[in-house]
């Protein structure tokens, strides 16, 4: 009814800039004001410091509230901008219109999110790899839908995964086949939050790599020989040291390609399954889900 009566020359509106400003029947002005951009009102462009009505909204919101806006909310809520489904890039990509029409993203000077869901295309998971990683020249439109792929069989086989973090895109990356650069791998390292107790069976599982790491006969460099590693972590889920799978999962792990597994290398999967499966109460089954879920399908991909 707000668009109603702009459109038919009205004067002005009784609004706060957000919708929590009254109790019942309220249209807040930062979504009508960007409603009447959208239907080609230049006047208002002219008239308002539009790029600043998103911000206004939710530090209002904030100050009522004690919170953000609900993340849903249009226009200023914490998702509103969220790229979700393929076919908004697909008609960016190849539909003059969309290019030269109204951008909401850019015209409030918000970095538009590519969401990494089931819905999302290829094209997406490519655009988002580029975003995160930067050129590279693994990230290519067919493993960009190999990763499509692997979020479908993931969400089929009830696995809950998340690839929106940078960590959980780099897994995703891995397990579909990528070579896991280690850029990748320290971004897993670094930016994935576990608990005190994660950490305690990340340290019990150090102990045993410290013990197979003292048997190549040199000084402790938390490296060891493939061999050393599938005895010692391995071998309850590959029967047969010098099978494809077992090489193909010893080099999913290897990613410097230097002969070793190294400590860091290994680390990553362990801190991503404490991430993943924050509730596992063992040593043995944090590197159960490790194994299970990101080494053994990671090793499943490898092409070489």
């Amino acid at each position: 009814s707000k668009m109603a009566v702009s459109t038919q020359s009205t004067g002005g509106m009784w609004a706060a800039v957000c919708k929590l400003g009254a109790g019942m029947g309220h249209a807040d002005s930062c979504t009508a004001l960007l409603n009447l951009i959208k239907l080609g009102n230049t006047n208002v462009l002219r008239r308002y410091h539009c790029k600043y009505l998103r911000k206004a909204a939710i530090n209002v919101t904030k100050t009522v509230t004690g919170r953000e806006p609900e993340g849903m909310t249009p226009i200023y809520g914490g998702r509103a901008l969220d790229m979700v489904f393929g076919f908004m890039e697909a008609n960016v990509d190849h539909d003059p219109a969309y290019r030269e029409g109204f951008n909401l993203a850019e015209f409030l000077g918000v970095e538009r999110k590519v969401r990494i869901t089931t819905m999302a295309s290829a094209n997406m998971i490519l655009m988002r790899l580029r975003e995160e990683f930067g050129e590279c020249e693994q990230f290519t439109e067919e493993l960009a839908a190999e990763m499509k792929t692997q979020i479908l069989e993931n969400a089929a086989s009830g696995r809950q995964e998340e690839y929106n973090s940078r960590a959980g895109l780099a897994i995703l990356f891995d397990q579909a086949g990528g070579k896991m650069t280690p850029e990748m791998a320290e971004v897993v390292t670094k930016s994935t939050k576990i608990t005190s107790f994660i950490g305690e069976l990340i340290d019990e599982i150090k102990g045993t790599w410290d013990q197979w790491d003292n048997r190549d006969g040199e000084p402790q460099d938390n490296t060891i020989l493939f061999e050393h590693f599938y005895h010692g972590f391995m071998a309850p889920y590959f029967t047969d040291y010098r099978s494809e799978t077992t090489r193909k999962s010893l080099a999913a792990l290897d990613m410097d390609n230097d002969g070793t597994i190294d400590w860091f290398e290994f680390k990553t999967y362990l801190v991503w399954a404490g991430r993943e499966y924050p509730h596992v109460k063992s040593a043995d089954e944090l590197l159960d889900h490790a194994f299970r879920f990101g080494i053994i399908p990671a090793g499943l991909d490898q092409n070489n």
